[in-house]
């Protein structure tokens, strides 16, 4: 599954076309197919994927190096993301860690702090499998988490709090940075839980159960108008269940505090390892409760 993603994600340079037969989808500069689709950004770096032939880049003349910025980004956002939908994929906008086989993934707004979460949490012994998009491939019993190589993009006043090497500015997002992870999982590993990240006064965790977790799960779904275009409603429907009864979801509330940050870091790594199986049921600690 892992080398499929990334066959399907290898890159070459070449003319872009500027139409696609047989789309289902045309609106906001993407038009999307069965096999395939066109995409251009404004600043008319072009886009072209074809199932079982990988990505097509074209570059505007005289981009220079804002162009490639810029096509550095949506090849690992947008691009990334319809490509995972068009093979069966699940992408989540999600970043994850994973420690003795177990996956968990944070998943909130853009500047929700998932990516430098997931990053500190190097500290503690867990390793990075992926930042802001997780891609999930459903397997027996279980969805597994892909990692996917990707740098880290980080806020300067992350990178004082996350251990990160080889940070370099992002041109298309000045005051972001492409960093390294220190520490990064290689393998496939199923997805555990999956926590969905709010700011808020006191540090808090809370189980999310039921049909609650079918509400919130198409707000941590990446670029999923790609999938409801299709409409196939039943095999959306069933990737949804899949994900809503082999993964455990959790609210977590903590301070939006740079000066707290490594105390929230340290609480968040406690109850990751606390975390445990009672009845058949989740449970943390109830002194997070």
């Amino acid at each position: 599954m892992l080398a499929r993603l990334c066959a399907e994600m290898r890159v070459s340079h070449g003319d872009v076309p500027e139409t696609l037969s047989g789309s289902f989808y045309d609106h906001d500069d993407i038009t999307i197919s069965e096999t395939g689709f066109l995409f251009r950004t404004r600043g008319g770096v072009g886009f072209h994927y074809r199932k079982g032939s990988g990505v097509v880049v074209q570059l505007p003349p005289n981009g220079g190096e804002a162009a490639q910025d810029e096509c550095d980004v949506f090849l690992w956002g947008t691009v990334f993301g319809a490509v995972a939908w068009l093979n069966g994929f699940l992408p989540l906008h999600a970043s994850a860690v994973t420690k003795d086989g177990r996956v968990v993934a944070f998943t909130a707004e853009s500047g929700g702090g998932k990516s430098t979460l997931a990053a500190g949490l190097a500290q503690h012994g867990w390793a990075h499998v992926c930042d802001d998009t997780l891609v999930l491939a459903p397997s027996s019993g279980a969805m597994l988490a892909l990692p996917d190589g990707k740098p880290l993009k980080l806020w300067a006043d992350a990178l004082e709090h996350v251990p990160a090497a080889n940070a370099d500015e992002m041109r298309a997002l000045p005051g972001k940075f492409y960093a390294q992870p220190t520490r990064r999982e290689r393998q496939a590993r199923p997805l555990v839980d999956l926590v969905f990240l709010e700011w808020g006064d006191r540090f808090g965790i809370a189980p999310i159960s039921g049909s609650e977790k079918l509400t919130l799960l198409p707000q941590a779904m990446y670029r999923a108008f790609v999938h409801i275009a299709r409409k196939d409603a039943r095999l959306h429907a069933h990737l949804m269940m899949q994900v809503a009864s082999s993964v455990r979801f959790w609210r977590l509330t903590r301070p939006k505090s740079s000066d707290r940050f490594d105390e929230t870091l340290r609480q968040v790594a406690d109850i990751l390892e606390s975390a445990v199986i009672v009845d058949g049921l989740p449970f943390w600690s109830d002194r997070y409760k």
